[in-house]
């Protein structure tokens, strides 16, 4: 018997293997035929939903909804927008009421919506390249100063939209950019 050992051992081994592959083969069969069932009817899908605990929406009616939501939205930064705003006049009022007049003081209310600028930032875009499109779409004035202050953050900038309102600081451009999108 040991004559024949490796012999022995090489017919074991095949007759194993091919077991698993005849296993695998006939698995790949029954997915199959699970994966070429007939399609839901429209009753069948929302019955699944329902079981789910989800609903489905129509295009009219997911429009519908979100033209709600974005009314809402706006409603609602308009609200906070007012309330900043009112803020803003109470502190101005307290802060110094003797030294200025109501017409010398500033209208802070100038233009209530402040400018928001988007800048796409993408894969491989070195810092000078997005310190010099910061500065060509006005939220900075000097592009190596900048770049001097946000050396850190070189390499920790996330690819995405940066979204910046008004005039903000050197910490704010340098925590938009590197906020995951």
């Amino acid at each position: 018997m040991l004559k024949y050992r490796s012999w022995l051992i090489g017919f074991g081994l095949g007759i194993m293997i091919g077991a698993s592959m005849l296993q695998l083969i006939l698995f790949a069969q029954d997915t199959e035929n699970k994966v070429k069932q007939v399609p839901m009817t429209q009753e069948q899908l929302n019955e699944e939903a329902k079981s789910a605990g989800l609903k489905l929406l129509t295009e009219e009616q997911l429009n519908t909804q979100v033209e709600e939501a974005v009314a809402a939205a706006l409603k609602e930064a308009k609200i906070k927008s007012d309330e900043i705003s009112l803020e803003q006049n109470k502190d101005l009022e307290s802060a110094s009421p003797s030294e200025s007049t109501p017409s010398e003081q500033p209208s802070i209310n100038a233009s209530p919506d402040p400018k928001s600028v988007t800048l796409y930032v993408s894969y491989g875009m070195s810092l000078t390249e997005v310190a010099e499109e910061l500065k060509s779409l006005g939220i900075i004035d000097d592009t190596e100063d900048f770049i001097v202050k946000a050396k850190d953050i070189a390499k920790k900038m996330k690819v995405g939209n940066a979204v910046f309102t008004g005039k903000p600081t050197y910490k704010q451009i340098m925590n938009e950019l590197t906020r995951k999108k």
